[in-house]
């Protein structure tokens, strides 16, 4: 053995103690590290929660929905409070009895409201309805304990008149993203005052249709109201495509520390531009998708979307037997 110094009242032994105690906390210290980088797929696991669109099944009973949920292995839902045959509800006249009943059905089952579903186009040309959707959403905001959780998620609109599903050459201007900035900025106020979250879902056709500007938007409102669902698909143009992973890890540098919550969709390419089908029917890079999930460290629900209610079983085991190869 090789002899050191032994300074001070510190005898040999004990010299000998500190040094084998250096040793194992050096060798703990390092196997912490190995272990931290082999645990992130059980970080995944651990972390990200499956869950589904209410009104991917229709306007059909809660209870069904409730039930298919349930048979599906999904623990989570995203609610559309108007969507259920049983349970009619409208925003302009809230009747309580009928969201009482949409929320224990779900609890009955085990199954968790992880957000509402606000969606409406913030920057319609047309007001009535630009207004209508706008109020809606302040009810979600403002009872958000009534309806279950304080995520409410919403889209960033588009200035076509036709669609608020299509692009138009309008959306890129400057105007057209502070008006959306605006809008936003209002929501964050009523959010902020009633302790939820507005998470936007960015769209290539819409105003805030690259990561970039979601950036922007969310740098510029300042609130800490103002998070991002995370649907990575949203963004990817046919030409992105080709650039995978470095589209995706761009995405994530910019955003990803906002995130509320997610969505597990595809995309493709296509004559008209990118679609975003059902999780398995695509090209996205899953196990880097989800791994950037899972570097965010945080408990999250992952929503599968634009899957149909018999696609359920396949798109999920299509989702989880990703999280194997992170």
């Amino acid at each position: 053995m090789q002899e050191f110094e032994v300074s001070g009242n510190m005898t040999r032994r004990d010299a000998l103690r500190v040094l084998g105690a250096a040793t194992i906390a050096g060798r703990m210290a390092f196997g912490a590290e190995a272990a931290g980088k082999l645990s992130l797929k059980e970080k995944a696991k651990k972390n990200l929660k499956l869950g589904l669109m209410t009104h991917e099944y229709g306007l059909v009973p809660v209870e069904e929905v409730a039930r298919r949920v349930k048979e599906a292995g999904c623990t989570g839902v995203v609610c559309r409070y108007q969507g259920f045959k049983d349970a009619p509800f409208d925003f302009a006249k809230p009747d309580w009895k009928a969201v009482d009943q949409i929320r224990s059905t779900f609890e009955r089952k085990g199954i968790e409201i992880a957000g509402l579903f606000g969606y409406y186009n913030v920057v319609d040309p047309h007001e009535d309805k630009r207004k209508q959707g706008e109020a809606a959403m302040e009810v979600l905001l403002k009872n958000w304990k009534r309806f279950g959780s304080p995520i409410v998620s919403t889209e960033t609109g588009t200035l076509n008149k036709e669609s608020e599903w299509e692009g138009s050459p309008e959306n890129d201007t400057e105007a057209a993203y502070v008006k959306c900035r605006e809008a936003f900025k209002r929501l964050a106020g009523v959010a902020e005052k009633a302790g939820s979250v507005v998470a936007i879902e960015g769209y290539w056709r819409h105003v805030i249709g690259s990561a970039e500007r979601a950036e922007r938007l969310i740098k510029e409102v300042d609130s800490p109201a103002l998070k991002i669902t995370m649907d990575p698909c949203n963004y990817f143009r046919n030409e992105d495509i080709p650039q995978m992973q470095t589209v995706l890890k761009d995405i994530y540098k910019r955003i990803g520390r906002q995130t509320a919550l997610a969505h597990a969709k595809d995309v493709k390419a296509a004559p008209n531009g990118s679609q975003t089908p059902a999780a398995g029917t695509g090209v996205l890079d899953y196990p880097l998708f989800l791994r950037l999930l899972a570097e965010l460290d945080k408990p999250l629900w992952l929503i599968l979307e634009h899957v149909k209610p018999d696609d359920v079983p396949r798109a999920k085991k299509y989702v989880e037997e990703q999280f194997e190869k992170i």
